[in-house]
């Protein structure tokens, strides 16, 4: 009688707990992100605390954002992931094609703490921003040398060498732009005007024999870090990681003008595991794990709650002087332009790049 009581008391303690919310479970998740040291922060300070308090075990798959690696799981019924970390263009079309799962993210997260980076879309959680800036080693340039533009960036005579660049058109034609006195703000609307990819390239031509083409975060600080480059293109968190894992002097110049792009966690369509996978897209934007991955990575974290809970070593480092400089990857018309451009765009870029 007593292993009976026992038996039935272990029963109802199960029962109790299957009614709490992040339940302990034997399944697993799969989340596709791009890896490196952001996919290694978002392991320590996301996906292992969320696995110890559910039981939940969180398997990682990386790719370079190729949408068509989406749509071909999708499209054939074959998920591989569940949660997929996407750009803002590819959440928007992603969810256009039904790729990705339509979720009222106000019946789960209070969306006002959001609204700094844009707030939610139709399909996709804003997880985090991502500044891409003019970085320099401040080792090497220093006083009237340090490169404060992207006007500099574009003059070799000044400072002859190689640059590293993004191989890809967004962000690199931005940038471009700017660098022929474009305000950042007014990016969006001249890119998308008559003539404005034109006047890009055009800028691009002054600059390529000079240029290093990267692609990945990774190799952008590689070819900074052993000199073979004089100044690159780069992401803000993985400036901080490279300076705090090789003990170097890599600063950004946020006064020449920067892109900022949101990234958002989107659940696959279809996935079987939706409960699951939103509980973890839940807990990602809370404002502890947003202060845990901001602290890693230096990134800002998109939830507004969580500065308070930075350092002030990290509250230093963010761009808060030069928030007029930044130029978001959002909205309608950067959207809707790169949407219905991008393809071409692409194409026209890896010809030019490969000549």
């Amino acid at each position: 009688m007593g292993r009976r009581k026992t038996a039935l008391a272990t029963v109802a303690a199960l029962s109790i707990a299957a009614l709490t919310s992040y339940q302990a479970s034997a399944e697993s998740l799969t989340v596709v992100n791009q890896g490196g040291s952001p996919g290694d922060a978002q392991k320590t300070a996301v996906f292992d605390p969320f696995t110890a308090e559910t039981g939940i075990e969180i398997l990682v798959d990386t790719y370079n954002q190729e949408l068509a690696k989406i749509r071909a799981q999708v499209e054939t019924g074959n998920l591989i992931w569940d949660v997929a970390s996407v750009h803002s263009l590819n959440d928007a079309i992603g969810c256009d094609e039904g790729l990705l799962e339509r979720i009222d993210w106000s019946e789960h997260i209070d969306e006002s703490k959001f609204e700094a980076v844009g707030g939610f879309t139709e399909c996709g959680a804003p997880y985090l921003v991502s500044p891409g800036a003019l970085v320099y080693d401040a080792d090497r340039w220093q006083g009237d040398m340090v490169p404060r533009s992207w006007s500099d960036f574009w003059n070799v005579e000044k400072w002859p060498g190689k640059r590293a660049l993004p191989f890809q058109p967004d962000q690199v034609l931005e940038i471009a732009l700017m660098s022929d006195g474009v305000a950042p703000r007014d990016v969006p609307e001249v890119l998308a005007s008559p003539g404005g990819v034109d006047r890009a390239f055009a800028q691009l031509e002054k600059i390529k024999p000079h240029v290093l083409w990267w692609k990945s975060g990774d190799e952008s600080m590689q070819l900074l870090l052993t000199n073979e480059v004089v100044m690159g293109y780069g992401w803000q968190g993985r400036v901080n990681v490279a300076n705090r894992s090789s003990g170097r002097n890599l600063k950004i110049a946020w006064e020449a003008g920067y892109t900022s792009a949101v990234i958002y966690l989107a659940v696959m369509a279809g996935s079987p595991k939706l409960k699951e996978a939103i509980d973890l897209v839940k807990y990602s934007l809370e404002a502890e794990s947003q202060a845990r991955y901001a602290e890693i990575m230096g990134y800002p974290p998109a939830n507004v709650d969580s500065y308070a809970m930075l350092s002030d070593e990290n509250r230093a480092n963010q761009p808060t002087e030069y928030l007029d400089r930044g130029m978001m990857q959002a909205g309608e018309l950067y959207i809707s332009f790169w949407r219905d451009n991008g393809d071409s765009i692409r194409q026209r870029f890896s010809t030019f790049t490969a000549r």
